[in-house]
């Protein structure tokens, strides 16, 4: 399986990897997670260093420290 090309600013995140990219196996990515009602994101307000996925948009964020998320593997970069 070739590794996907996914670039990210958000070094909090147990995924990031060096130069910017994104070592997550798979990404969720929704268009409004707060209209669907319910999200496998965390809660929290923007502003500062991310600590939750609502600060990125990104619902496969996870800080290191609580990394990884349930049945997604970190890819070697």
């Amino acid at each position: 399986m070739a590794s996907q090309q996914i670039r990210c600013t958000v070094s909090s995140c147990y995924y990031y990897a060096a130069g910017d990219n994104c070592a997550a196996e798979e990404i969720m990515v929704r268009a409004d997670p707060a209209a669907l009602g319910k999200s496998g994101m965390e809660v929290g307000d923007i502003g500062g260093e991310a600590r939750q996925s609502n600060h990125t948009l990104c619902e496969t964020f996870i800080p290191h420290q609580q990394g990884p998320k349930p049945g997604i593997r970190r890819i070697a970069k």
